[in-house]
């Protein structure tokens, strides 16, 4: 193989080459005309991080380099199964072979072509690789990954889907914006994930950017000699072998020897920068050994319970925890009930039975319900930041009411193709999303969202949450809304028992084709399947037509900057992963998104159920705190673990107790961070009366009492109780002992009494006293405070109930005022329908009407 000294190309296929060129020079000229006012890179998302220096800009009409460009990114330390944000200034801008701008760049397996974008001229990739200083056979996804190191470009392309063992490639495409600017995200795997580049604290992984400035990568224009000649710029855009087009990469063209190589990404690799990546450790970093104890269900605490048993296994004595997110909560409870399932068990929603054994709730942490979507701008193909919804339309989207396909069955007949033409979604998102041009419908079920199958307290109390609102409930049982959409007629209440469910379900098979029938499958996989297909914009439905093979096939993947897909999963995934989360309505009329702030001020509305010693939303209570908060976020949820109060040895009790301890520490595991023993991204921690909770639960535990739910917590555990320094071994319980003394241990290990910074591995002891947790869990064994419900305890045995019928009196003249106002104004509330304030009277009227129902 020959290498061609640098410059122009000249002599060979003339006519070619001329014209090749004069395209190339037009393009060249079309680029520098860009303007150069572009909006750049999303401010939210390209504020913080790290900055490192980029490749130099290539100058098309030069052939020329300029000045160096700048990437940053958003977290380069302590990493794990995340999203980065990586961003980009002074780059060459994308745009297709006539030199209009791009804004987004084709990726494979998004359609039945299944191939890379061969229309937009310099595009960026970036790739997570193995190693400090990696070849491009150690970037996952790449033309060559896993391929020989030492044969470079000059070698076939791997076979099959080797370069994508474990995952489709998690690699990023970004477009640059005319004014040099870009940003694209990327999801790092620890790991666990890809033990094909094995990324954790031991083995260093890097970022690689790599932009496509072209360059003669495929021997173009040297054949049959064939040679990579990345100074000629001839075969760039010369729209027939477009060099500079992210297709290159994946193209088999130089011959060598008779063989043809994997070379297309030559020229795009020799402009790479790289970017090194530190891994925090997760559990596949622990030593092996026993489990101390194990606990089952709520898959919505997964990602936290990962840092906290990291944390607990690396800590000076390390403890081994069991964790399995299960098969669902319900089954996770009965398990535990029963003594037929893990120690603990993990759930967010009380069991309301008489205790079959003795236990007691911990308070863990707080997550929520997020509604994630990912949407492009239709005339700018960037990706959508912000999205209200409501009760209403999640329940249009849930009962698939939308038609989605040309056949307008009788189940959805003159319903709205999809959500974005939907007339209520229009109002909602005007004064939101301004300027933004929402997708088509297409032939696509783009508004059926990826949820989880199987039975799970996240269906309850989302479907709970969208009964309990006026608007939605109404149209459940088969209202229509005020622009005419209607429930699909499959989920009625005459053929469907209704909402809250504890799993979601597809009803519908009609259609030409049964298309309905294709449209959405709840995923079996669980939450994590969810994300997963969430990160690769998958739907969740199948082709109505068979193919060749008989098959209903997946839907394929969509198409960067075409994208329209819609997910519930929990807040940590959301946003582990940095998707967009609707703005949900509460009852006070605020749309809030799931914060630390907005989920902590949910937590403060929540009464105390003095039968089981657990907090909820009160959906149904319209005198509630809740019901006057505008910050709080209606699908907050508190994680509990059940724990067992009488049947353990003495070892696993001091386990069990010594690891809710360290983890309801508001100076250890309620630390937020990413690291080991912290409380994970997308959690808020636990309120001063919740973490009083939790040390009454533990104190239970430890001294396996027999305490049930609803004790008032606090009692019967150390009251008399002396004071512990420096942690038992094990994670033993040495303070607030329910017969006093002091307790001792060394190292200060983990589930150490005594208190420390710095997470769960801290090794500095303190001393904690019994008197303290005391004091703090009689405020829990209080009564609810003025924000709390006064429905949830039933008044005490000889005090009167409040006069149902006296309210009822009171209320008549106003309902029936109400009713002559909306006789008269029918019209204005027709047309107030879509916006806030008709949101709000149609809810308040609603809410009215269940209250005159209630005390009737």
């Amino acid at each position: 193989m020959r290498i061609r000294p640098p410059g122009p190309r000249a002599g060979s296929r003339p006519l070619t080459a001329c014209l090749a060129a004069v395209l190339a020079w037009t393009v060249a000229a079309a680029v520098v005309l860009l303007p150069l006012g572009g909006p750049g890179a999303q401010p939210a998302l390209a504020a913080a991080g790290q900055t490192f220096e980029g490749p130099a800009r290539w100058d098309p009409a030069t052939w020329t380099e300029g000045p160096l460009g700048s990437i940053t990114v958003s977290q380069v330390g302590g990493l794990t199964n995340q999203v980065v944000h990586v961003s980009w200034t002074g780059f060459t801008p994308t745009v297709d072979i006539y030199g209009n701008p791009v804004g987004a760049v084709t990726t494979k397996d998004t359609g039945p072509d299944n191939v890379m974008d061969n229309r937009a001229l310099y595009a960026v990739r970036i790739y997570q690789c193995r190693g400090e200083k990696p070849a491009v056979t150690d970037c996952y996804g790449s033309s060559l990954y896993g391929q020989d190191p030492a044969k470079g470009f000059l070698q076939p392309g791997p076979q099959g889907n080797t370069n994508v063992p474990e995952f489709p490639s998690n690699m990023a495409i970004g477009a640059t914006h005319p004014d040099g600017t870009g940003e694209a995200d990327i999801e790092l795997w620890t790991a666990q994930q890809s033990q094909t580049l094995g990324c954790d604290p031991a083995h260093k992984c890097s970022l690689v950017v790599e932009p496509n400035y072209g360059g003669d990568s495929l021997g173009a224009y040297s054949f049959p000699d064939s040679q990579i000649n990345c100074d000629d710029h001839s075969a760039d855009a010369d729209n027939e072998f477009n060099t500079a087009t992210d297709a290159t990469a994946e193209r088999n063209m130089l011959r060598v020897d008779g063989k043809l190589m994997r070379s297309g990404e030559a020229c795009a690799w020799a402009r790479h920068v790289t970017i090194p990546l530190e891994f925090a450790p997760t559990t596949d970093d622990c030593k092996a050994g026993d489990a101390a104890f194990s606990a089952l269900g709520l898959e919505m605490a997964d990602r936290a319970m990962a840092q906290w048993r990291t944390g607990a296994c690396l800590a000076a004595n390390p403890m081994q925890v069991q964790y399995s997110v299960g098969n669902g909560e319900p089954q996770s409870r009965q398990a535990f009930l029963d003594r037929s399932g893990a120690d603990v068990a993990l759930t967010s929603i009380p069991d309301r039975n008489p205790p079959s054994r003795p236990y007691v709730y911990a308070p863990l942490a707080n997550s929520a319900i997020s509604v994630v979507f990912v949407v492009d701008d239709a005339a700018t193909s960037r990706q959508v930041r912000r999205m209200r919804l409501n009760q209403r339309l999640l329940a249009k989207m849930l009962t698939q009411s939308y038609r989605y396909y040309q056949d307008d069955t009788d189940t959805v007949r003159g319903n709205p193709m999809c959500l974005f033409e939907d007339e209520e979604f229009r109002r909602l998102n005007a004064d939101v999303a301004t300027g933004t041009t929402w997708p088509s419908c297409g032939n696509a079920p783009i508004s059926a969202p990826v949820v989880v199958g199987g039975t799970t307290d996240l269906v309850h109390r989302l479907t709970e949450w969208i009964a309990a609102d006026p608007d939605a409930a109404q149209f459940l049982h088969g209202a229509t809304d005020p622009w005419g959409t209607h429930l699909n007629t499959k989920f009625l209440p005459s053929v469907y028992g209704g909402y809250p469910v504890d799993s979601f379900q597809a009803l519908d098979y009609t259609g030409e084709n049964s298309h309905k029938q294709y449209e959405w499958n709840p995923v079996l996989g669980g939450l994590g399947q969810v994300l997963r297909m969430t990160l690769q914009s998958q739907l969740s439905c199948q082709l109505p037509y068979v193919d060749s093979t008989g098959q209903h096939r997946k839907c394929y993947r969509m198409i960067n900057g075409q994208r329209s897909l819609f997910a519930v999963m929990d807040s940590g995934d959301a946003q582990a992963m940095s998707l967009p989360e609707a703005e949900l309505p509460n009852p006070a009329g605020g749309f809030t998104t799931p914060t630390i702030g907005s989920m902590q001020a949910a937590v403060h509305d929540m009464p105390l159920d003095e039968a089981t010693g657990t907090q909820q939303l009160p959906y149904d209570d319209p005198d509630s705190a809740y019901a006057k908060d505008p910050k709080a976020y209606p699908l907050t949820m508190v994680q509990y673990a059940m724990l067992p109060t009488e049947g353990l040895g003495q070892a696993k009790s001091e386990a069990v107790s010594g690891f809710v301890r360290t983890v309801t520490d508001p100076d250890r595991g309620q630390v937020y961070g990413r690291g080991a023993g912290q409380l994970a991204v997308g959690y808020a921690g636990l309120d001063k009366v919740q973490t009083a909770q939790a040390k009454a639960a533990v104190d239970h535990v430890a001294a396996q009492d027999g305490a049930k739910p609803g004790k008032a917590a606090g009692t019967g555990n150390g009251t008399d109780g002396g004071t512990g320094s420096g942690g038992g071994s094990g994670g033993g319980s040495t303070g607030g002992g329910s017969t006093g003394g002091t307790g001792t241990g060394t190292g200060g290990g983990y589930g150490d009494s005594g208190g420390s910074t710095g997470g769960l591995g801290a090794d500095t002891g303190g001393s904690a006293t019994a008197g303290g947790a005391t004091a703090q869990s009689a405020a829990v064994s209080g009564k609810p405070g003025a924000g709390a419900s006064p429905g949830l305890a039933a008044a005490p045995v000889g005090q009167a109930a409040a006069d149902r019928a006296g309210a009822a009196r009171l209320l008549l003249p106003v309902v029936l005022a109400t009713g002559a106002v909306l006789l008269v104004g029918g019209p204005a509330a027709l047309f107030l329908g879509g916006t806030a304030a008709g949101a709000n009277l149609r809810r308040g009227t609603g809410r009215l009407w269940s209250r005159l129902i209630r005390r009737g």
